[in-house]
């Protein structure tokens, strides 16, 4: 498999991909063989899609691709200027997934605005969870810390075992994101019944997200512009 030093950009890309681009592809290589899974959390505009074309181009697997129905298209156009061996799945069709038969072979699996994926109890989440397992996994959002503690949890664990992290800054994820998640859900009832001021829990909400930041980043590559 490919490894940090043996990536290399696309030939099609060569004079395209700029230099952060080609960095965040390196990076990302090494948290996909130490971690399993990657996410590209990068804001609008700085080719999270392309970055993980590349990352398909050199991992040389088979790749399904999980895209908003007005992506797929994009994401065509991706493979065949990549060349890499992919199929495209719209987000309405991830049981669709689950039938194609690969003799157990670890498959790429890249997750587009993988935020829409964090209600465990959904038919589309247990799918896509099925599918990740024994998989490397990109997970690609803009938005990655809009969300509450227990959606980002959701999303870790579409490849990491949460009582097996990989992660080192953290020894337990179940534990850690459960503190987390009981601190938010304490602010916003806190919030909601006027005990402490606005600008309290902006603080408050920043301090948490600061910790969250700081799980993730062993697995996350964030530019912004």
């Amino acid at each position: 498999r490919a490894g940090l030093n043996e990536f290399k950009i696309p030939k099609v890309f060569e004079e395209d991909l700029l230099e952060f681009q080609q960095k965040a592809v390196l990076i990302s290589a090494h948290h996909l063989n130490k971690r399993g899974g990657v996410i590209i959390g990068d804001v609008v505009g700085l080719g999270k899609s392309i970055i993980a074309s590349a990352i398909a181009y050199n991992l040389r697997k088979k790749t399904i691709i999980i895209a908003p129905p007005h992506l797929v298209d994009q994401w065509e156009d991706y493979r065949y200027l990549f060349d890499f061996n992919a199929k495209v799945f719209s987000s309405g069709k991830i049981k669709e997934t689950l039938k194609d038969d690969f003799n157990n072979e670890e498959r790429l699996i890249i997750i587009d605005e993988a935020h829409k994926y964090r209600n465990e109890m959904t038919r589309d989440y247990g799918f896509l969870h099925q599918l990740c397992q024994g998989n490397k996994v990109v997970l690609l959002t803009a938005t990655p810390f809009n969300n509450r503690p227990q959606d980002i949890f959701s999303m870790i664990k579409l490849f990491q075992i949460p009582s097996k992290s990989t992660i080192q800054t953290v020894d337990n994820l179940s534990y850690q994101f459960r503190d987390l998640i009981i601190e938010y859900k304490k602010i916003k009832k806190e919030k909601k019944e006027n005990v402490i001021a606005e600008i309290e829990v902006s603080l408050r909400i920043s301090a948490l997200s600061d910790k969250i930041r700081d799980i993730l980043s062993p697995i996350m590559i964030r530019r912004s512009r």
